[in-house]
């Protein structure tokens, strides 16, 4: 239970003593027992009016505690008018008929005239119902409110205290016209509600309010007494000393002192308790900003105690491991670690706290962590010892890099790649050159001689040679064209595309022989980067048409696409040579030729393709059949912006 909430439930207390009271008194008046009333009149000190003004104001009060406004302050424009009129009563000398117009009293308890209530009691109504009014109609605590129960606490508690030390004048204003301990106790809490229930929202402290409280009264009830010896003095003539230090001078100096004494620890209090406030709101914004920083840091931080219990989480540790805060608070560290470093954690912390020596602690290095799902993943991590008044924690900042080490190995196996690439590329382009040099100064041998037939075969081998450079170097421009070309999404017709890519393929041996089928429907398309896409089909057609089986009666390659949860599929199947089961390794790798007896290409176009398909965002894969080969790729199928 908050604080917040106990204060709250005032409201209720006050609410339900007050219409406790006033329908107990209201049974007893209605009720009436004379002999209780001859025994015991203080109990009809309340009247019947009284009493059910008190019920009015108490379930008013309940009413705007649960969200009510304007029937709360409906109901207590009646208490204020009857307030307004018994104390005019007194002031002015008359009879309103007020007192007797719900209830006229059974027997005489010697108060004044019967149903009269005292002027006290009915400027404390007035006073009361316009502070729970605005309450209501404010639905919050405002200064004026805490005026208005600051008036009511001093004249109420005065009033029991009155009673406690038989200083009459305190609840008696008018002789015969007091106000009951009754009343007294329900005006007491009424206004203890109403000053210190949402006393946060005017700016005061509860504190001080409660000392200035005390205060007050402490001096009205001085002052009260003062005069009250006063009144004495002066009713029977007599003097209570001879010299000129006389009770009232004594008394007089009384409440000087007193209240200087007091006045001065209120203000202590006071600037007391402003420090403590600003203090707090120092203390809360410094905590505020620190939390800020902690939430809101992109690396995770944990910390544990001696025992390896984790203590608190930040939401990056939601994100990197996967488990909520409360899945984590209260557990072992160990939870979120792998073997070996799950079961030798334990170990690993009780021989720090019995020999000192840190193997991560203020050190910090790269380990493994794992998530709710099971997988493992890299992490950097560093530790600090921290000693607290309370004993000694532990804070862990930790750092995903999976990604990190994604990159790095997919920069080794880039750079391998390019090494490899440039080796190659080097010897592929030089060898060419190197042999038609050859065969040059064979040619002007030939010519020399006369020998115009041979001549003729060597040139041919020459014109071999600068092809394969030529396709050689059409390939390593359209790896870097791919790499490089900034292109934007279109939306490609892909039956239309297939089509150009066979016709584009017609001047390749044995091309008339083959049967290629476009099975793609002519009203599929996909939103993707058109250049890149090109390539991608072009190599997959290019790629079955010099690899079909020259021995196969019909040979046929058939291509189809179909679109699935997102995604396209597009697939390129042959009855040709395919790929034999040791060689399938290679697949896509870069100058790797399966069948270099049946076609001399670079070996660069299986390697083109995958890096094109996953330059796009998908995948390429291989299916063997049992004659032929099956080539698949999905991509996701964007949309335009």
């Amino acid at each position: 239970m908050t604080l917040h909430w106990s204060w709250q439930k005032a409201n209720v207390a006050a609410s339900l003593w007050c219409i406790a009271v006033g329908v107990a008194m209201m049974a007893l008046w209605l009720s009436q027992p004379v002999d209780l009333a001859e025994r015991h009149p203080f109990l009809f000190g309340m009247k019947f009016n009284a009493a059910l003004a008190f019920t009015v104001i108490g379930a008013a009060l309940l009413l705007a505690t649960r969200g009510f406004q304007h029937l709360p302050v409906l109901m207590m424009a009646p208490v204020f008018v009857y307030g307004v009129l018994a104390l005019s009563q007194h002031l002015l000398g008359i009879d309103a008929g007020i007192d007797t117009l719900l209830h006229t009293p059974f027997v005489d308890i010697g108060t004044s005239l019967p149903g009269r209530i005292a002027p006290n009691t009915a400027l404390c109504f007035m006073l009361m119902s316009l502070a729970v009014g605005l309450r209501a109609a404010q639905m919050k605590s405002s200064v004026v409110q805490v005026a208005l129960g600051f008036a009511t606490f001093i004249i109420a508690a005065a009033a029991l205290i009155g009673y406690a030390i038989a200083l009459d004048f305190a609840h008696d204003w008018i002789r015969f016209t007091r106000m009951s301990f009754q009343s007294a106790s329900c005006f007491v809490a009424l206004s203890i509600a109403i000053v210190f229930v949402g006393t946060e929202q005017t700016g005061y402290h509860r504190l001080t309010l409660a000392a200035v409280l005390g205060l007050l009264t402490y001096l009205i009830l001085l002052a009260m007494s003062y005069y009250e010896l006063a009144r004495y003095e002066a009713a029977f003539g007599i003097s209570f000393s001879t010299n000129s230090n006389d009770p009232r001078s004594t008394l007089s100096s009384l409440v000087l002192i007193s209240g200087t004494l007091y006045g001065a620890l209120i203000v202590h209090l006071y600037v007391s308790s402003r420090r403590a406030r600003r203090m707090a709101a120092d203390l809360a914004e410094s905590r505020g900003q620190l939390g800020a920083i902690i939430d809101n840091a992109v690396d995770g931080i944990i910390t544990i105690d001696e025992r390896g219990t984790i203590l608190s989480v930040n939401p990056a540790c939601m994100r990197i491991f996967g488990y909520t805060p409360e899945e984590m608070t209260g557990r072992n560290i160990k939870m979120l670690m792998p073997e070996p470093y799950h079961s030798a954690h334990d170990g690993y912390l009780s021989n720090y706290h019995r020999t000192g020596e840190a193997k991560v602690i203020g050190i910090g290095r790269e380990a493994e962590g794992r998530r709710k799902d099971g997988s493992i993943f890299a992490l950097d991590l560093a530790i600090a010892r921290l000693e607290l008044a309370g004993g000694i924690i532990y804070s862990g900042i930790v750092r995903d890099i999976s990604e990190r080490k994604a990159n790095e190995q997919a920069l080794i196996e880039a750079n391998a790649e390019l090494e490899e690439f440039a080796y190659r590329t080097s010897h592929d382009l030089r060898s060419p050159i190197a042999s038609s040099m050859g065969l040059l100064t064979i040619s002007r041998d030939m010519l020399e001689d006369g020998e115009l037939t041979a001549l003729g075969q060597t040139l041919q081998r020459m014109e071999k040679n600068f092809s394969r450079l030529d396709h050689l170097i059409q390939n390593i421009i359209t790896i870097t064209r791919n790499r490089l070309m900034d292109e934007d999404d279109q939306a490609i017709a892909l039956h239309a595309l297939v089509s150009d890519a066979i016709e584009a393929l017609s001047h390749l041996e044995d091309f008339k022989r083959i049967r290629i089928e476009n099975h793609v429907p002519k009203e599929l398309t996909i939103v993707s980067k058109p250049s890149k896409f090109q390539v991608i089909v072009g190599n997959m057609l290019s790629n079955a048409v010099k690899y079909h089986d020259p021995k196969e009666a019909a040979p046929a390659i058939d291509v189809r696409a179909f679109r699935y949860a997102g995604r396209m599929r597009l697939s390129v199947e042959d009855n040709g040579l395919g790929v034999p089961p040791a060689s399938r390794h290679l697949l896509f790798k870069m100058f790797k030729r399966l069948h270099p007896n049946r076609s001399f290409g670079s070996g660069l176009g299986l390697y083109i393709l995958r890096k094109s398909v996953e330059a796009l965002g998908g995948t390429a894969l291989y299916e063997a059949r049992d004659k032929g080969s099956r080539f698949i790729i999905e991509l996701p199928d964007g949309e335009l912006p």
